[in-house]
């Protein structure tokens, strides 16, 4: 999570979030520390701050990454910390990733969203579609004890964690391996356990359409006042043999 722009309010939503973490579900906070100040460099090997980094990603079964607006774009010390989870070998490709913005109200966290998910996918991450999440946070939501007396934001933290779940646990389902994450009604559980045969296609199979239908033609005179049936051909509308 990048930082807010009081400390306070970063520490006391970063509680927040793993209050909202749905049963089953463990939210472990990443930290990068003692990062070295410069980009990885591509043609030595990475320290040992680097590759400790990298370890703790590789350790998760996906990520939630939470920014504000800085300049019109996420951190500095956010996308330092993106760029050597993505040095060679990536640690982001293929890992399931969910962003949402933090924002006071009325300020909104658009382009540093964008700015986000551009820097993740082109590091090869899955990242979560629509629709955008952003939580609307100020320091007023919180008391002099650090709880969350607002509801609003309160609802937010939880809908944000239990769709990042969820999505986490669906990607680990299409692909196929490693222990599924558990999320609060076990959706993938259901599925396995109703899991069975499809039914049988009927023997003659389903006809794509139909050669001849029989339709009302108006202009016929008929002694029937409402309509007059004949048989037509479906592609020509010829008046069928």
């Amino acid at each position: 999570m990048g930082n807010l722009p009081q400390a306070r309010t970063t520490r006391l939503l970063s509680s927040l979030l793993h209050a909202a973490a749905p049963s089953g579900t463990k939210l472990v906070e990443l930290s990068p520390a003692e990062l070295p100040l410069h980009a990885p460099y591509t043609d030595a090997p990475l320290p040992s701050a680097g590759l400790a980094w990298k370890r703790q990603l590789d350790a998760v079964d996906g990520l939630l990454v939470i920014t504000p607006t800085h300049e019109r774009s996420i951190p500095g010390t956010l996308k330092h910390a993106l760029d050597w989870a993505s040095a060679s070998p990536t640690s982001l490709e293929d890992k399931p990733v969910v962003i949402a913005g933090a924002a006071a109200p009325r300020a909104g966290s658009f382009m540093a969203l964008v700015h986000l998910r551009t820097v993740l996918a082109d590091a090869g991450a899955l990242v979560m579609g629509q629709p955008e999440r952003t939580l609307t946070v100020q320091s007023t939501d919180f008391s002099a004890h650090g709880h969350c007396h607002s509801a609003e934001l309160d609802a937010q933290a939880h809908a944000l964690l239990g769709a990042a779940a969820g999505y986490v646990a669906h990607v680990a389902r299409a692909g196929g391996s490693g222990p599924l994450p558990t999320v609060p009604t076990d959706p993938i559980r259901a599925i396995r356990a109703a899991r069975s045969t499809a039914p049988a296609s009927p023997a003659l199979g389903i006809p794509a359409f139909v050669d001849r239908v029989a339709t009302a033609d108006p202009l016929v005179e008929t002694r029937d006042p409402l309509h007059a049936a004949m048989r037509t051909d479906s592609t020509t509308g010829a008046p069928a043999a």
